[in-house]
């Protein structure tokens, strides 16, 4: 148990702004998975913030303040016991007309000193994303089109039931996707499917999803995904040539291809040669000690 002031907190977590100051009172070294601040805001200044890499909620304890979505221009006013929830990574605009007191709650936790970049954002944390677990509504996640790795039913079934004796012990892998505001699954998607195919495991997590966040471009989301799986098991080798073509159009070069998603010179050799006939290798596992058949 901790019991302090703001006069006490450590000089790191006092920052100053162009806005105003913050004061972090809890930050990612103190483990709690949060960042929660007091942040005085001076009258006047028109502030931008984009928290890509966050989820930010805001109590209003004093004065009075405009907050503006700065793509759909929605104003809102802001005084004492107003909320706001910024649920979707909104791009948003602060301004106040006098002093203006929130406590704000960040997760995943900061570390303390960040301030906001050029685009709005803070920088996302270096820590493994494991330790900033989220709970996601089901309908802000949505599957890809480029997973090359399959289930056959009677192990779906048996993961459902899994999922219901055990619950979810790991989480899904995602990435948020600002123009379609929605999270991409990375890597999970079977854990994801049947949150949304099973009621009573729906029922039972109040239509919520575990999951941790990735900062990734499209590219890396496809490698991600690939390295997620061959360090567990099989793929459809149709989809994984697949994904090579769709890489290699993205002008990725083989050494990079080779080294992003864990492939030798020789796989990505075969895999190019079999684009265009893999039904040849359909219900086939794919491993580095893949050998071509003798005819």
């Amino acid at each position: 148990m901790k019991v302090f002031t703001p006069n006490q907190i450590a000089d790191d977590q006092k920052v100053d702004y162009k806005s105003g100051k913050s004061y972090r009172f809890t930050v990612e070294r103190d483990g709690c998975g949060y960042t929660m601040t007091k942040t005085v805001i001076a009258p006047g200044v028109k502030s931008y913030q984009h928290y890509k890499h966050h989820h930010e909620t805001c109590y209003c304890v004093s004065g009075k303040g405009h907050l503006i979505h700065a793509e759909t221009g929605d104003k809102y006013e802001v005084t004492p016991d107003v909320i706001y929830v910024l649920d979707k990574h909104d791009p948003h605009y602060f301004q106040a007309d006098e002093e203006t007191v929130l406590i704000c709650t960040f997760a995943p936790a900061l570390k303390g000193q960040e301030v906001h970049r050029e685009d709005g954002s803070y920088e996302p944390s270096e820590r493994s994303p494991v330790y900033n677990v989220q709970s996601v509504p089901i309908d802000m996640v949505t599957s890809n089109d480029y997973n090359p790795n399959a289930v056959a039913p009677p192990e779906m079934e048996l993961l459902e039931t899994s999922i219901w004796e055990d619950g979810y012990t790991q989480p899904v892998v995602v990435v948020w996707d600002g123009e379609r505001e929605q999270y991409v699954v990375v890597d999970g998607f079977h854990r994801f499917i049947t949150l949304c195919n099973s009621q009573r495991i729906r029922e039972r997590e109040n239509g919520m999803l575990p999951v941790v966040v990735l900062n990734k471009e499209m590219h890396d989301r496809m490698a991600s995904t690939i390295r997620h799986n061959r360090a567990r098991g099989s793929h459809n080798i149709e989809l994984m040539s697949g994904i090579v073509s769709e890489l290699v159009e993205m002008g990725k070069s083989d050494r990079w291809i080779c080294k992003h998603i864990g492939m030798s010179k020789d796989e990505l050799l075969r895999l190019k040669q079999i684009t265009g006939v893999a039904a040849l290798f359909a219900n086939r596992d794919f491993s580095e000690s893949w050998e071509a058949e003798a005819d």
